[in-house]
């Protein structure tokens, strides 16, 4: 069970949360995660029930810890040291890649080869929720998972996200054909 382990004090956790985001989470992680750590933490401050407490401070710590074992500095720290011997090995083909980086950075290759880093950054931290604790969650932090879920969409591939577009197209036609015509004249004239 994990309420064996000693449980580190709300202050000195959320500044390790923190300090781990700047360290370990590329630029756009950080920015969501720090602002979901300092939210949840601020609306946590006043609770009194110990037991809805320690789960609370056990659940972060295990967020910290996922973050630290998880990191892509390590991964990255491993990639450089081989791929600054194979550079070594052949000098000519670092400078093809970096002129070809150049000239792919203004096309669509260029946010689409971002968006895959982004894609694998992201695979790198994620892990599936345990059915049980979906079941544990009430109504509203189901809600604010979901919020997150859409939220993150912005990393999906373009396929997916043109699925998504169709999909939520689908549906805006099915709402406005059950609108009295009245309301559509309206919100168009605005």
């Amino acid at each position: 069970m994990a309420s064996q382990k000693a449980l580190i004090p709300p202050l000195s956790l959320y500044r390790q949360i923190l300090r781990a985001h700047r360290v370990h989470l590329p630029p756009q992680f950080r920015i969501l995660g720090d602002g979901y750590v300092k939210a949840e933490f601020h609306r946590h401050k006043d609770v009194d029930n110990p037991l809805y407490i320690v789960g609370f401070l056990e659940q972060w710590q295990e967020y910290l810890n996922h973050i630290l074992s998880a990191s892509p500095k390590q991964q990255q720290s491993q990639q450089k040291e081989v791929t600054s011997s194979a550079a070594a090995a052949s000098p000519s083909t670092s400078s093809i890649s970096g002129s070809a980086s150049v000239e792919a950075g203004s096309s669509d290759t260029a946010r689409e080869a971002t968006l895959q880093q982004l894609i694998a950054q992201g695979n790198a931290f994620g892990k599936k929720l345990d059915p049980a604790l979906l079941d544990k969650m009430n109504a509203q932090q189901l809600g604010q998972l979901y919020e997150l879920r859409k939220e993150t969409r912005g990393l999906q591939s373009q396929q997916e996200l043109d699925e998504l577009a169709k999909e939520e197209a689908e549906l805006f036609e099915k709402v406005a054909a059950t609108l009295p015509a009245s309301v559509l004249s309206s919100s168009t004239s605005s």
